[in-house]
């Protein structure tokens, strides 16, 4: 749903749809480059989808997303909306606690811990069923069952192998693993590092954000170009190029890695299932009427014992003709459940500053933050967003 079309041309492209996929982006990378360049001016982590960053894209997304929720309604009733629009958590609460439409949210994090998980143990991805529990980008897996048998614990002893084998897990010191007693999702890197992750973003001297604009407004001309003289061929290799240098340099600044100038190239980009695979599953899990355990971002209906039944949250679940259905879980541990209820109260206030263009809401979301937590920091935050987002953030009174 790209927001550059006319009302009409959506109605047109949704009405009597069964499915309808959402990934959008208002303000496109150059908020992006705001969202994440402003905390870090005040010594926050500065990410898309975490701390302020989220919060700034949240704020801009939520209510385009609400407005196409009330199209749905409308023309598309019975349609089950896949968002993977950012930041995923907060846009799903958004959509649970106002509109009427059947959504699911997904992400591609937890599948790709799965599949890490499975290869390390020499087995075929669907021969191992991970449970997860927690919010989009603050998750982990607590079981990694095989013909029923637990198998984390053999996981856990032999983690530096696991790192070993995919750099993902690098991001974590194996003590650290241990004693959560469970694998952390990659975006957890920002809570158990926090001043370790400013620190290596700030002196790679840019952000994420900046660089993917600079990546896209380079690639945009040679596409069009390309296009224009009908040369498809050189228009995939441009595009290739590019998703080999954004795939080379995913977490590297964050990591304290200094971003290559150039990627050898991506091999082959259409590899592996990323979130196009996880929406096609949840669709092909409808339309062929069976059920197919994915973990997905719904209302947590009890799964996660110590939140509440309409928390959106990113748990296992069994996803089938009538959506998704969330898996029970169990209790988390007590640390881990402290920071997602925080969390979850920070994503909730976001939700409220977004609907109600609240400014106290929108500043109590940052001060609940526990990226965040100062006042006055929250305050500068705030303000600089509302100055430099002008006509992209929601009026907040």
């Amino acid at each position: 749903m790209e927001g550059r079309a006319a009302p009409e041309e959506f109605e047109v492209a949704i009405a009597g749809a069964r499915f309808v996929f959402s990934a959008i982006r208002p303000g496109q990378e150059a908020a992006r480059a705001v969202d994440e360049d402003v905390p870090l001016k005040h010594g926050v982590i500065g990410q898309e989808t975490t701390g302020p960053g989220g919060f700034a894209m949240a704020l801009r997304t939520i209510p385009a997303m609400l407005g196409y929720a009330r199209l749905i309604e409308a023309v598309a009733p019975d349609a089950l909306l896949v968002n993977f629009t950012n930041p995923v958590g907060i846009v799903m609460q958004a959509l649970h606690d106002h509109s009427r439409v059947r959504a699911v949210g997904i992400c591609d994090g937890p599948i790709s811990m799965q599949r890490s998980v499975a290869a390390f143990l020499g087995l075929p991805r669907e021969r191992v069923h991970a449970d997860y529990f927690g919010l989009n980008h603050c998750g982990w897996i607590h079981r990694v069952l095989v013909d029923g048998r637990d198998r984390l614990m053999d996981v856990l002893q032999r983690f530096e192998e696991l790192q070993e084998a995919d750099e993902q897990w690098r991001l974590f010191d194996p003590a650290l693993v241990r004693a959560i007693g469970m694998l952390p999702m990659e975006y957890l890197y920002f809570y158990y590092y926090r001043d370790r992750a400013v620190e290596h973003i700030r002196a790679s001297g840019s952000s994420r954000g900046r660089q993917l604009q600079a990546l896209n407004d380079a690639l945009w001309p040679v596409l069009r170009k390309c296009m224009e003289t009908g040369d498809l061929t050189g228009a995939r290799s441009a595009w290739e190029r590019a998703m080999g240098e954004r795939d080379a340099t995913y977490f590297a600044r964050e990591r304290g890695e200094t971003p290559p100038d150039d990627a050898d190239g991506p091999g082959d980009v259409f590899e592996g299932e990323g979130y196009a695979g996880v929406a096609t599953a949840v669709m092909a899990a409808a339309a062929q009427r069976r059920g197919v355990p994915l973990i997905l971002n719904v209302p947590n209906r009890g799964a996660i014992g110590g939140l509440r039944d309409d928390d959106v949250v990113e748990v296992t679940c069994l996803a089938d003709e009538h959506g998704a259905h969330p898996i029970a879980q169990g209790d988390m541990p007590e640390p881990a459940l402290a920071l997602v209820r925080q969390v979850k109260l920070f994503e909730r206030l976001t939700v409220t500053a977004a609907v109600e263009g609240s400014y106290e809401a929108a500043l109590g979301a940052l001060l609940a933050h526990p990226l965040v937590a100062s006042y006055p920091t929250a305050k500068a935050i705030l303000d600089d967003y509302i100055d430099e987002l002008t006509g992209l953030m929601p009026p907040l009174g």
